[in-house]
């Protein structure tokens, strides 16, 4: 896991609604590119209501990598 460094270098912002489906493969696809290019960087998952498992995916995320950030509307 990597510590985040203090500001990053690129935010990346996703607005999330029902995608409990997606959302590991969207993370993985993400910080696999981003890595990739040897930037710092977060990720800002901004959920809009979702009534399924979305926001505890998010939160596990959260938990597995700190570049993981989780707004909840």
């Amino acid at each position: 896991m990597t510590t985040p460094p203090e500001r990053p270098t690129l935010s990346v912002v996703a607005p999330v609604f029902n995608e409990e489906a997606i959302l590991h493969e969207l993370y993985k696809r993400l910080a696999a590119t981003l890595d990739g290019a040897g930037l710092d960087w977060e990720l800002v998952l901004v959920n809009d209501g979702s009534r399924d498992r979305s926001l505890e995916i998010m939160r596990e995320l959260h938990a597995a990598d700190p570049r993981v950030k989780v707004v909840s509307f």
